[in-house]
């Protein structure tokens, strides 16, 4: 699973080679993308930062699981996560670490997410940090995959009803999985509406996508492309706010919607 590094300098070269990537490949196949406000930032979930052990970082999501349940009834005026993944995806987008980590299937969300200054603050010297893209082809990543490579073409981006992906359920009975997979999410959340967002999900193995990419060799089908944006940032992130990818197209809710009123009228 090679990884390919690609510069642009401003939304135009990021999108024509996009563009040229997607061109270049048959037409069934389709990428997803994520943004990082830092190059130095990783692809990793949350709750798999801290070097906690797989077992540690289990028992912990299932406590977090279990309170949050417990918790939030109150705040649900309809669409009530009613099982243990449905639960993850609505924790994820709220903000309380899990095994998944977003994607998007829109590239200017990604690009978005990108230009925004990153947190908690860190000096990179004069240069400053260089916002990222990252784009998957996630059929061929779940295909490569040594839990599913068995399956050859069959395999797709795996969902919550598949058998192959039970394992990775925070309270699963069976022998756990190791490799990270691509899955859709329910999209039980206006964020992963807005954000077309996707994941992936980790298993026992808690390495990185980029560190699982690179001890992988060119002919398993399976690449990760980092885009690094090397032009000026305040530029980038006011071209994509023109092409309409502001706060409330990512956020629609009202607090984010009060960002960008400010925004708009000069109170920065």
């Amino acid at each position: 699973m090679p990884i390919h590094e690609i510069t642009a300098d401003n939304l135009e070269g990021l999108v024509g080679q996009v563009l040229t990537l997607a061109r270049g490949r048959p037409p069934e196949k389709f990428l997803w993308f994520r943004g990082h406000s830092c190059a130095d930032y990783r692809l990793i979930p949350s709750l798999v930062r801290d070097g906690k052990s797989t077992v540690q970082v289990f028992d912990r999501e299932i406590r977090l699981l279990t309170r949050f349940r417990q918790r939030s009834l109150a705040y649900w005026p309809d669409g009530y996560p009613q099982n243990d993944w449905e639960h993850l995806f609505a924790m994820q987008h709220h903000g309380i670490p899990t095994r998944l980590l977003d994607w998007s299937e829109n590239l200017l969300v990604a690009a978005y997410f990108a230009s925004q200054v990153g947190a908690p603050p860190h000096d990179h010297g004069a240069t400053g940090c260089v916002p990222t893209i990252w784009c998957v082809d996630p059929v061929d990543w779940n295909r490569a995959s040594p839990v599913l490579s068995e399956f050859g073409e069959s395999i797709q981006v795996m969902t919550t009803a598949d058998d192959e992906i039970q394992s990775y359920g925070p309270a699963s009975s069976k022998k756990r999985m190791k490799t990270p997979l691509a899955i859709y999410g329910t999209h039980n959340s206006k964020r992963i509406v807005a954000q077309r967002g996707t994941f992936f999900v980790w298993g026992e193995d808690t390495k990185t996508l980029e560190e699982i990419a690179a001890v992988g060799t060119a002919d398993t089908g399976a690449t990760l492309w980092k885009f690094s944006m090397t032009g000026d940032r305040n530029q980038f992130a006011t071209d994509i706010q023109r092409l309409g990818f502001s706060e409330t197209q990512i956020f629609p809710e009202l607090s984010f919607l009060a960002r960008e009123l400010t925004r708009m009228e000069g109170w920065r």
